[in-house]
């Protein structure tokens, strides 16, 4: 007879196998490290996060939308860069 957790544990393996990949991409592999520095710098210069998703081993969209959010709240104070971050 096969236990409840063992059925559990199955049908737990068989839903990862359908749910796709599980890491999304690194900024560093999307774009290259010199672009995600580039992001990395900026998502650090305008984030008021106290610990901000300014990593090149996240994905770039949510460094992106980390500088997009900065830069919303600076408003006049932004740096010029900001414009390539509509928010």
């Amino acid at each position: 007879m096969v236990s409840i957790r063992t059925l559990r544990f199955a049908t737990l393996v068989a839903s990862a196998a359908f749910a796709g990949p599980a890491f999304a991409q690194t900024c560093n592999e999307e774009v290259g490290e010199k672009q995600a520095e580039v992001y990395v710098s900026q998502c650090l210069e305008v984030s008021p996060a106290t610990r901000p998703p300014c990593n090149a081993e996240n994905a770039c969209e949510l460094i992106r939308d980390e500088i997009a959010r900065g830069c919303s709240l600076l408003g006049t104070d932004a740096p010029e860069y900001c414009s390539e971050y509509p928010g």
